[in-house]
């Protein structure tokens, strides 16, 4: 097992070092950044495989398999969004360096390399909610990084540039959010009995679904562009808060995503 455990750090910091070494790469040398983000996916995808099988399910059930898959999400998203619209090209570091962060975040946590798979998430609708998920999560982090840069540049182009990408990212990111949250719904129900049991986690899923959308009414009203800014932070910090603090919370012990 500790050689396992050596295996999954070796990896996790190999895949780290190279997204962030393509970040830096892209900002002058793209060939040099597509081939670390490429061999930063690569070793990647070894830690996702090797959950699988020292596992036997889809790796999604701990926070530490989660990580390890929100970082899978970058790159490919970001390599499609690319081939769709090359004008986009000038996004890999965007994607690069958040990349790295949720690995990093690996390294300093109780891998606990073997997860027993608790019956609640023994369900058809576990792999799409979790997917959904880290999909929409990995773009949402992409378009705050890009609203936090155009926030401290001047009124111009290069700021409009930057929060137009944000809002194309999120018209991107929010189907899948709302897939999640549907999909969340019919496994409740499948579970549990009831679509919604205003749990603290899905109450703070329900609160950054909300902030997108106030985000997304803003866009559309002349003037609003601040607004809009304002309520795409807010949703990306209900998003951290839904993700990674929720479990923190009081009350949480009556959590039924208490295993989350």
């Amino acid at each position: 097992m500790e050689k396992l455990e050596l295996l999954a750090a070796a990896l996790s910091l190999g895949a780290a070092v190279c997204y962030l070494a393509a970040g830096a790469l892209f900002l002058g040398r793209p060939d040099k950044g597509a081939a670390a983000a490429a061999l930063g996916w690569c070793f990647n995808l070894g830690i996702f495989i090797k959950n699988i099988v020292l596992n036997g399910y889809a790796p999604f059930a701990s926070m530490y398999q989660v990580l390890s898959v929100l970082s899978l999400c970058f790159v490919p998203i970001c390599l499609f969004l690319t081939r769709k619209r090359q004008a986009d090209r000038w996004l890999w570091p965007y994607f690069c360096f958040p990349a790295a962060l949720p690995l990093i975040g690996t390294l300093f946590m109780d891998k606990e390399l073997k997860w027993a798979l608790v019956p609640a998430l023994q369900s058809a609708w576990f792999v799409p909610h979790v997917l959904s998920y880290m999909l929409s999560y990995s773009l949402a982090a992409v378009a705050f990084a890009l609203t936090a840069v155009s926030a401290v540049r001047r009124e111009g182009e290069q700021r409009l540039r930057y929060e137009h990408a944000a809002y194309r990212i999120l018209r991107t990111a929010f189907p899948f959010m709302t897939a999640g949250l549907c999909f969340g719904a019919l496994w409740a129900d499948q579970v549990w009995g009831n679509f919604w049991q205003w749990d603290v986690k899905e109450i703070w899923s329900l609160i950054t679904a909300l902030c997108y959308l106030c985000y997304f009414h803003f866009r559309r009203v002349p003037g609003g562009r601040r607004a809009a800014n304002i309520w795409s932070v807010l949703g990306f910090a209900s998003l951290i808060v839904t993700f990674l603090c929720v479990n923190l919370l009081p009350g949480v012990e009556e959590s039924f995503h208490l295993y989350a």
